[in-house]
Parts: structure tokens; sequence; C-alpha cells
């Protein structure tokens, strides 16, 4: 008998290792996460989540909580006192100058696809999340990648450091 009948489809307690075998990688290649710099680590934690499901075809209501819980918990970092639903502390936010008018208006139509992805029998699309993890990182790259580099470029600690 050869080491390889041992490895037949239907043995699935077979192991390679017991034959002197190890992977040393994997195709196609795992996505790497894209992560945010300067993030605080709740939501770092969370977003890694949203990153993990992103790339998997089916995974898409995952992915997109995520995304949206990891706005939602941004976005109570920066203001712990905002309340009410997601779009309405976004448009708070905006009307207090801490996001562009712009990124209010954009997250009208975005905020619905993780609400969907939440809450919603219908799947989410590739598209839809997309267009939803682009919001995120852009929203999440203003309030803390940017204003972060600016703190470490001038020697400060981060809030979270």
């Amino acid at each position: 008998m050869t080491p390889f009948e041992h490895l037949s489809r239907n043995n699935d307690e077979a192991d390679v290792s017991d034959y002197g075998w190890e992977a040393i990688r994997f195709w196609p290649s795992v996505p790497k996460p894209e992560i945010p710099e300067n993030l605080p680590p709740e939501v770092t934690r969370i977003y890694l989540q949203a990153e993990r499901n992103f790339p998997m075809e089916g995974n898409e209501e995952a992915a997109g909580t995520m995304y949206r819980k990891a706005l939602d918990i941004g976005l109570k970092r920066i203001d712990p006192n905002l309340d009410g639903t997601l779009a309405a502390r976004i448009r708070k936010l905006s009307a207090a100058g801490k996001i562009p008018i712009d990124v209010a208006e954009w997250s009208g139509c975005v905020r619905e696809i993780g609400n969907d992805a939440a809450h919603e029998e219908t799947p989410v699309t590739r598209k839809e999340l997309e267009d939803l993890k682009n919001f995120s990182d852009a929203v999440l790259r203003y309030l803390f990648s940017l204003p972060g580099m600016v703190k470490k470029r001038r020697g400060e600690k981060l809030d979270w450091e």
C-alpha cells in the first residue's frame, strides 16, 4: 500500500503531516485584510471580522453587518453623546463639522445596505457590499486615520494608546 492510498477523498481523518508533508502556501492566496490605520482597538477588531468575511462569496451579510458595526462603534468613539439611528448620528457629525456634508449625503444610500445586511431576508449583493466597504473605509480613515497620522507626526499619542 502506498502512502497516497490513505489520503483518499473518503478518509476525512487523513493528515498529510503524518507522511512528512507540510503546506508551505495556499493557492489561491488568501487576500490580506485592508484595515484603516490608527483605529481604536474595538473598531479594528470588528472591522477585521468584516474583512475576513468580505472575500468569501456567500458571506455578504456577515461582512456587511460588521462594516456597519465598525462604523457604529467608531462614531460612538468620536462622540459618545450622539444618539439616534446611524443616519441621524452621521447627520449630527456633519452639522458639527466633524464629517463633510458629501459623506453625510453618501451615507444615506449606503446605510440602508448595512441595515439590510443585519435585518432583511433578501441577500446583500456583491456590489452593495463593495459600496458599504468603501464607505466604511472612507469614513473611518477620515475620522481616525488622518487625524492619527497628524498626531503621530506631532509626536502625540492616540487617545487609545
